[in-house]
């Protein structure tokens, strides 16, 4: 088992990323979670590079 927790963490960090920054939320008006807080905090949208 402890071979697959890797992989589990992975696939676990690739759902996160794709639900926080890139899934359009409806009850964001459209946007991913990252782009409206972003926005509502006057900020640039942080980048892949800038989030690892």
């Amino acid at each position: 088992m402890p071979s697959q927790i890797p992989e589990l963490q992975r696939e676990l960090d690739a759902y996160l990323d794709h639900y926080n920054r890139r899934r359009p939320h409806r009850a964001l008006g459209g946007l991913a979670p990252l782009e409206y807080l972003a926005r509502i905090r006057g900020e640039a949208v942080p980048t892949e590079s800038q989030m690892c």
